[in-house]
């Protein structure tokens, strides 16, 4: 359960996330408390959506009420944490380590990775509100870069944004926006120091695949463990069919990957080569309009993931808890 909000932070707002943290569901008069406390958020988002904290690991971070990060928490204990187990991995084989975060988002992602190493992440958020959390919260993140701007390919406009439950999803246009868009390799030309990262994490509400499928150059020079965001429905969307990432995952040197439920559960591993299993794969999740997270692995890198895989089963092995199907959509 998170930590609590000390009372100097307490808020209407602040008070209603507490208490649905804190909220047993044991009983029929807690689920009706519950019930209850999210019928008054959903109403308090109505008139606008403050923003309150929410503790994740020893930081705080402040966040959207409307951000679904703390009730995702609340449900799955395991949420994200694969992707900090992996920093941890990386950082004991690669003392110099460096991360990049595509759709840093308010800094959740370099939270967790901060519960786990202490190494220099490069945040790369393209919507404004989003971003000015993340900066406010970046100053209790240790080393931190940040990059406001949205990723895509080459030649990618911005026509909108739409947010809602701490996502932005962009709408392509044919004329450039308001809001920034470039390529990951341009943006990472900014900052020299991530030039070699050896961890990317690429959460981009479907410009994932899109992303991947013009950094073949970046991916084989730094070789890093890829770990992304895989969602069909939505990479259809960004004019990216998804499929194909992994056919030019394996172009560019990777050879195995392995898949984690939405809410950071280990499923199973695949070899790049595995064709079937990869396409049968793909219309389970497609079917259903799922998604899942995947870690794209080098051959130079298998011994981590060797080491992430026997990790993640004996957690399953301690919770008593067997992988299980993607869950369709949001948890």
């Amino acid at each position: 359960m998170a930590r609590h909000i000390s009372s100097q932070t307490r808020s209407f707002e602040q008070t209603i996330l507490n208490a649905l943290l804190e909220t047993p569901l044991n009983g029929l008069c807690s689920r009706a408390r519950f019930r209850a406390l999210r019928s008054l958020r959903r109403l308090r988002l109505l008139i606008s959506d403050p923003v309150v904290k929410f503790p994740l690991g020893a930081r705080d971070l402040l966040l959207p009420l409307s951000h679904e990060l703390p009730l995702y928490r609340r449900a799955f204990p395991e949420y994200a944490l694969n992707l900090g187990r992996l920093a941890l991995h990386l950082s004991r084989k690669y003392p110099d380590l460096t991360v990049i975060d595509v759709g840093a988002n308010v800094g959740d992602s370099a939270a967790v990775v901060r519960m786990y190493c202490d190494h220099p992440v490069l945040c790369i958020e393209g919507e404004e509100r989003f971003f000015r959390l993340l900066a406010q919260n970046s100053g209790n993140l240790g080393p931190i870069e940040l990059e406001q701007t949205f990723l895509g390919a080459q030649g990618d406009h911005v026509h909108s944004v739409h947010t809602g439950r701490g996502n932005a999803r962009v709408i392509l246009g044919s004329a450039p926006g308001k809001e920034n868009m470039c390529t990951l390799g341009q943006a990472v030309s900014r900052h020299p120091r991530f030039a070699l990262s050896k961890l990317l994490k690429l959460d981009a509400e479907g410009f994932d695949c899109r992303i991947i499928a013009c950094e073949s150059e970046l991916l084989r020079r730094s070789k890093p463990v890829l770990f992304f965001e895989y969602y069909p429905a939505c990479c259809e969307m960004a004019g990216q069919p998804s499929f194909p990432v992994f056919a030019q995952l394996a172009e560019t040197g990777y050879s195995t990957v392995l898949i984690y439920q939405n809410v950071g559960r280990y499923l199973t591993s695949l070899q790049l080569h595995q064709v079937t299993e990869l396409a049968n794969f793909h219309r389970c999740i497609a079917d259903v309009q799922g998604f899942c997270d995947i870690v794209a692995f080098h051959p130079e890198d298998l011994d981590v993931a060797g080491d992430l895989r026997a990790q993640a089963l004996a957690v399953a092995a301690a919770e008593n808890k067997q992988p299980v199907t993607p869950f369709p959509g949001h948890p």
